[in-house]
């Protein structure tokens, strides 16, 4: 028998791996909790407002990227600035194409502005710049529910 002892490695439970992956992905649930708050918000209003609301919505978050990226100095190289601003300007023309197009058409051009915005927040969370990684993340899971509404329930 062998005298020699080792420690033994801590069992981990599947509530301690589950409360570890929870508090790791809390910028998840943040933007799970934020869009639910906003749909229960919205829902009640006419479906040419809520057009309008997501269509401003989908700008908006792009001049969030551009403003936060700003103010912690993330966009002093010319690339940086250039690419921010190029994106602020296609989300405004989604955002205009939206509010302009009957409520049918609305609603796949959002939902692609949304899913593209989805696609802006990974390559900034990947790049991490501009704004925080848990920005990103929330930001990502906002986009994608935002989207899944609108291409299986109609308007946001």
């Amino acid at each position: 028998m062998n005298t020699l002892t080792t420690a033994a490695a801590p069992e981990v439970s599947g509530r301690t791996r589950l409360s570890g992956a929870l508090t790791r992905r809390w910028p998840t649930g943040l933007g799970i909790a934020a869009t639910l708050v906003s749909l229960a918000l919205v829902s009640p209003l006419p479906g040419r407002v809520q057009t309008w609301i997501s269509a401003w919505g989908v700008l908006t978050a792009a001049v969030i990227y551009l403003t936060w990226g700003t103010a912690r100095g993330e966009l002093a190289a010319a690339r940086w600035l250039t690419a921010q601003t190029g994106a602020v300007l296609a989300f405004a023309a989604v955002a205009i194409t939206a509010a302009a197009a009957d409520p049918t058409a609305a609603r796949y051009v959002l939902a692609a502005g949304w899913l593209a915005h989805a696609a802006w927040d990974v390559a900034h969370h990947r790049a991490n710049r501009v704004v925080p990684r848990w920005y990103a993340e929330t930001c990502l899971v906002c986009d994608v529910i935002l989207a899944t509404a609108l291409l299986t329930v109609g308007t946001t």
